[in-house]
């Protein structure tokens, strides 16, 4: 109950009518793109209730077993949803920090995911409790070292963790984690606080990171070179600062950033930047929807999917390696901010927090509760 009434009334100091002000008054959040016709793209076809509060961040899958696997951030619990059932089946509750970026490796049947006390975790596919813990440069609970965002290299058994030190600091870094063995074997250090989106190339050789420290009025793409495991190329992200995830076209040599562009998780809009990965230069910048935490490219359709926090999900179209452009949106929920496309079942995941609703005439009391949910999205040509 007192988290719910924190809650409410953190909403209700920022909505509130002019009429009822507080002695200081709170800036009204700027205004969402204007909405614009939408058909087809994705059809709702399932929803499924989520035992969670706060947050949620990253999502994978077991294609075979058919579950999907939610990392419930601010609850500091891995969700698993039976994908056939449609249904949760197992919530791994007292995780040592907060989860964030999982990968679910078939191999060994297990969910690799970071932890905010600065850790790597692995949790077993079967009984759903954490088998082995991998503490990071610094050690677990290690002051301003939280690991935000990560890659995977499932030839060589490794994760690459973003760890995130805040405003002012200049050491971030890129942990590398065996998952075979189960130990730390490298640290990457990326001269910045702020690691945030990350995509790897599928030779292993090579590891994008967007950061989203601003420097000289941009953020900046950070190239690793993972077999010297030193930074070998750095380049502007010209018109998307403040990026947070990306996506990769590795036969095309294109990155995909999403930036939040003023940061946060209200702003719109932000922006879609297209990245030569051969020779840096920004290919396009597209105007997006808010709060980007998730982009991916699905090279069978061409499409790329930008998930935001403002309420939608844009869908992309590549014309060609040179020429893209917005096919429209699809209406998710508030602070929606990850979902995941499985293009194995051609179906959209999307994770959507509880939240508040305010609701006509905007007094204290107007407002509905959304619960957490599970949103179903089939693919459509």
């Amino acid at each position: 109950m007192k988290t719910y009434l924190t809650i409410l009334w953190a909403f209700w100091s920022v909505l509130a009518p002019t009429a009822q002000r507080q002695q200081s008054a709170v800036p009204a959040p700027p205004p969402l793109m204007p909405m614009t016709t939408m058909s087809g793209l994705l059809r709702l076809v399932q929803t499924i209730p989520l035992p969670t509060e706060g947050y949620m961040d990253h999502l994978t899958v077991d294609v075979k077993g058919q579950r999907l696997f939610i990392t419930g951030e601010a609850n500091k619990s891995l969700i698993t949803v039976d994908l056939r059932a449609g249904k949760v089946i197992q919530e791994t509750k007292g995780l040592g920090g907060n989860p964030r970026k999982p990968f679910y490796v078939a191999e060994t049947n297990e969910i690799w995911t970071d932890l905010g006390d600065n850790t790597v975790v692995a949790i077993s596919g079967t009984t759903y409790e954490v088998t082995k813990t991998v503490e990071l440069t610094g050690g677990r609970g290690a002051a301003k070292r939280t690991p935000d965002n990560g890659a995977y290299d499932p030839v060589r058994h490794l994760y690459y963790s973003a760890i995130v030190t805040g405003s002012g600091n200049t050491d971030g870094s890129i942990e590398i984690v065996d998952t075979k063995a189960g130990k730390l074997v490298g640290s990457i250090k990326m001269d910045g606080n702020d690691p945030g989106g990350t995509s790897i190339e599928p030779s292993g050789k090579r590891l994008y990171v967007a950061m989203g420290d601003i420097v000289g009025g941009e953020s900046h793409l950070k190239v690793v070179d993972l077999e010297k495991r030193t930074v070998m190329a750095e380049w502007p992200i010209t018109g998307g600062p403040s990026p947070h995830a990306s996506g990769l076209d590795a036969a095309h040599h294109r990155l995909f950033v999403g930036s939040r562009v003023k940061g946060g998780h209200q702003y719109e809009p932000g922006k879609l930047v297209v990245m030569d990965t051969e020779t840096g230069k920004v290919v396009q910048a597209l105007d997006s929807v808010g709060g980007a935490d998730e982009v991916q490219f699905d090279p069978a359709t061409g499409r790329i999917y930008f998930v935001g926090t403002t309420g939608t999900l844009a869908v992309f179209k590549q014309l060609d390696p040179d020429h893209y452009q917005l096919l429209g949106k699809v209406p998710t929920g508030a602070l929606a901010k990850t979902a995941l496309y499985v293009p194995e079942l051609k179906r959209m995941y999307v994770a959507v927090p509880k939240h508040l609703v305010q609701t006509i005439p905007y007094g204290p009391n107007d407002y509905i509760l959304e619960e957490a949910h599970l949103m179903v999205f089939d693919y459509m040509p």
